[in-house]
């Protein structure tokens, strides 16, 4: 016995039913898309990897290691002022050529941005010390 209610329901399921039979996008469509939105990602992380870079890498160190220690002893016996500490992230190849212990650790400082002066140069590295 089916009363005029349960009849309602029961064509209401079939009309949901029909809905959900709805054809799907195809494959390809659906790996172009997440393929799309990896790219994406990795663009944008690339984008915020290379502006930290820009605004806070700097130099790993440089060619003389033992500048920096004549540079801290100058400062030691009062010759030199120290330089102030910043953030600075090494960048791994980015190494100072000047052989004078001051420029040196005046460079270790330098973020990425502020070493265009010397190194858009023609002939680069127009600083004294440099070789």
């Amino acid at each position: 016995m089916m009363t005029e209610s349960t009849n309602t329901i029961a064509e209401e399921f079939a009309e949901g039913d029909e809905l959900e039979c709805a054809p799907k996008k195809p494959l390809w469509w659906r790996i172009l898309k997440g393929t799309l939105i990896a790219v994406g990602a990795l663009i944008a992380v690339l984008i915020v990897v290379g502006i930290l870079l820009w605004n806070f890498g700097g130099m790993s160190g440089s060619v003389h290691p033992e500048l920096l220690t004549q540079y801290s002893q100058m400062v030691a016996a009062g010759q030199e002022p120290p330089i102030q500490a910043r953030f600075v992230i090494g960048i791994p190849g980015c190494q100072c050529h000047s052989t004078d212990p001051v420029l040196t650790a005046q460079h270790t400082r330098r973020h990425m941005n502020e070493c265009g002066s010397c190194h858009s140069t023609n002939p680069a590295h127009m600083e004294p010390g440099v070789l």
